[in-house]
């Protein structure tokens, strides 16, 4: 069982979250929670693997675009570059993956999975589509396209307000 004594999804929190109702609170703690919770299973089930989760979203996304650079890995992850050259080392001396000097271009490196990151990739498929099953089970088509609805409007309405705010930093691809 998940303590939730000491993190925003606590109903002790009640004065972190200044909603302005209580249903509100409600849905802002239960977003909470089920961001929180989605991270510890993603993290358990890569970390059995071998990985971390960022490592294990690469690795999946150069097993569908042979051939990525460095700059469209880091735009398909929504993170900085510097961020991805980090994650490559580690794969790179794992095992996973290599960089091969493109053959038009020379200023350019390629990235493709060796059989290990072939394999590898495999595995992290069937942990997301896991994940995947997991979280919505007991949810039918209908229950999907209503969630999908709410967290596209929650998004919509935050989004707006990011814009209104100048937007997210250039750097900062999580908002994109």
């Amino acid at each position: 069982m998940l303590e939730d004594n000491n993190d925003l999804t606590s109903k002790s929190t009640n004065e972190l979250l200044a909603c302005t109702d209580s249903a509100s609170m409600e849905v802002f703690r239960a977003l909470f929670r089920l961001i929180r919770v989605h991270g510890q299973l993603v993290f358990r089930m890569t970390a059995q693997k071998g990985f971390f989760p960022g490592q294990a979203v690469a690795v999946s996304a150069i097993a569908r675009k042979p051939g990525i650079s460095q700059r469209e890995l880091a735009d398909c992850l929504h993170v900085a570059p510097p961020t991805v050259a980090n994650m490559l080392k580690s794969l790179e001396k794992a095992g996973f993956v290599e960089k091969k000097i493109d053959s038009v271009d020379q200023r350019f490196v390629r990235l493709q999975l060796t059989e290990k990151g072939v394999n590898a990739a495999e595995n992290v498929d069937k942990i997301f589509s896991e994940i995947c099953e997991v979280s919505l089970e007991g949810l039918d088509d209908e229950k999907k396209q209503v969630l999908i609805d709410l967290l596209s409007k929650i998004t919509e309405n935050m989004m707006r307000h990011l814009n209104n705010l100048g937007g997210a930093s250039k750097d900062d691809k999580t908002a994109q």
